[in-house]
């Protein structure tokens, strides 16, 4: 297997952080198979719309890797291991995402209460734009995460569901790849 390549970053542009989707801890959250199914599809669309894509990892050789369909529908993704809650933790991360180049990160993944909710924080001292989908994070207590979700939201993270995160990023159905994609959306809810 081919060693993945660092994403580009361009000046201005948004990059997705997949966020500790390792089969290990998606087996304590209610309704995982909904979570994966998102993510898959993010995944797909993202490479359709050429996003760029990291995944992180918390402590791999502890907790294992990955999901398989999400690190299959990203082809081959740029990993960063983690021992720290917030991937700013992490100075390969803070390396790759500088505010020179990337604007936007688009947090996915688990747990909103802890991984998602220190990232987003760390960004946003660091000057990012921050939108979490909606639809596309989880976690063990949904409560817990609804309350950080609320706090996130007052201080500025945009919250948003998945379908509204890609057609925002289409802007038209005259995009090269909008029927592509629209079979993807559609596909929520069946197996994929």
């Amino acid at each position: 297997m081919a060693l993945s390549k660092k994403p580009k970053m361009q000046e201005g542009s948004s990059v997705i952080v997949f966020m500790d989707m390792q089969s290990r801890l998606l087996n304590s959250i209610e309704h995982a198979d909904e979570l994966i199914e998102s993510c898959s599809i993010l995944a797909a669309c993202s490479k359709l719309l050429q996003i760029p894509s990291v995944l992180t990892e918390q402590v791999p050789e502890k907790l294992g890797s990955s999901d398989k369909q999400i690190v299959s529908r990203l082809g081959n993704p740029y990993k960063v291991s983690k021992d720290t809650f917030s991937a700013f933790g992490s100075s390969e991360f803070c390396d790759l995402l500088t505010p020179s180049c990337t604007k936007r990160i688009v947090l996915v993944g688990i747990e909103t209460p802890i991984c998602i909710l220190l990232t987003a924080l760390d960004a946003l001292k660091a000057g990012f734009s921050v939108t979490l989908l909606s639809d596309c994070v989880s976690c063990r207590v949904l409560k817990d995460g609804e309350r950080c979700l609320s706090q996130l939201l007052r201080l500025g993270v945009e919250v948003i569901p998945l379908e509204s995160f890609i057609f925002r990023e289409l802007q038209c159905s005259a995009h090269p790849n909008f029927r592509e994609i629209s079979n993807l959306i559609k596909s929520r809810g069946r197996s994929i």
